[in-house]
């Protein structure tokens, strides 16, 4: 795999963005400090619909009122966690690319993506007259706990692989 990568790593690095990207000393900093805000805005909604899933918090709405209310913030975090990403990616291609943790996150994220949308369905579709079915809500539950083994692998890729 790592060979399949290198001429793309190679690309990169001859491209004058990447070079701006990794030489510009606040532009990695600062992508990596709006990722992890964009990680605790997908956490907290995540946090909210399981333990709310759970019976633990939130009683007075339903959970499809939950839902909608994290649902925005939660798209746009996305969209700005892929952006960053991109980002960080593009300014250091070899440790991210050649690391076997960034490719089990990304992986995980693909994954944990498919999984939550159909889990935003499920709720989007309940009525409050419907309670919500348990396997909905153990979804809700591994859907946050994906999402955090999803932060700590984002953690480890600086250590590890």
């Amino acid at each position: 795999m790592d060979e399949m990568l290198q001429p793309l790593i190679d690309w990169l690095h001859a491209q004058p963005f990447q070079q701006t990207f990794a030489g510009t000393f606040w532009i990695v900093p600062t992508a990596q400090t709006i990722h992890i805000l964009c990680v605790a805005i997908v956490m907290t909604g995540a946090l909210v619909i399981a333990l709310r899933g759970m019976g633990l918090v939130g009683k007075e709405w339903s959970l499809a009122r939950w839902q909608a209310r994290f649902h925005g913030a939660t798209v746009a975090a996305l969209w700005v966690l892929l952006a960053t990403g991109i980002v960080m990616t593009i300014a250091e291609p070899e440790r991210e690319l050649l690391n076997i943790i960034f490719r089990a996150k990304m992986l995980a994220v693909i994954v944990t993506l498919i999984v939550a949308h159909f889990l935003s369905r499920s709720l989007r579709a309940a009525t409050s007259d419907r309670p919500i079915g348990a396997g909905v809500r153990l979804v809700a539950v591994l859907v946050l706990l994906s999402w955090m083994g999803i932060a700590a692998a984002g953690r480890w890729i600086a250590y590890a692989g």
